[in-house]
């Protein structure tokens, strides 16, 4: 089954375990061929302090709406998943900074609107400077306790398939 991100607390429910289940959002990760680094990103969310610095990026350019999953949704879910007081900061498009080194984790999208040299571009930068990165859907999923099931699909993929 694959579902948007967004609603994994709800379909997790719906959905027997027996059902592999996961996302648009680490579909991408898998095929954009970081999947490994954004799961492992995704644990520093547990490690996440007071005052930690978030970077919460999107590829796109869309307008933004109410309720938006990336400014309004995402903070919303990890503040009450950590129970932290975080600065969030958010980059769209192509603006993604330069100088990333007082960001303790960044947080992308699937990254569909990039080709695969942007986001190897920007999970390298994160990479290189110690900073955990991983996208939406493997920080939702980690958060509703279902990444080991959600990502479990493709990691048998991975294994039987090098390429």
């Amino acid at each position: 089954m694959i579902t948007d991100s967004q609603v994994f607390s709800r379909v997790m429910k719906l959905v027997p375990e027996d059902i592999p289940l996961t996302s648009f959002s680490i579909l991408m990760a898998r095929y954009k061929g970081f999947l490994d680094t954004a799961l492992k990103g995704a644990m520093a969310i547990d490690n996440l302090k007071d005052g930690a610095s978030v970077l919460i990026s999107e590829g796109c350019t869309h307008h933004r709406q109410c309720g938006d999953i990336g400014t309004v949704k995402l903070p919303a879910w990890i503040n009450k998943y950590t129970g932290k007081k975080l600065n969030f900061s958010y980059t769209q498009g192509h603006g993604f900074p330069d100088d990333i080194s007082s960001y303790d984790l960044i947080i992308h999208c699937g990254g569909c609107m990039l080709n695969d040299a942007e986001m190897h571009n920007r999970m390298d930068k994160a990479v290189n400077a110690r900073i955990p990165f991983t996208n939406y859907g493997i920080a939702i999923a980690r958060m509703n306790g279902i990444l080991d099931r959600c990502s479990a699909p493709l990691i048998r993929c991975t294994a039987k398939d090098p390429n």
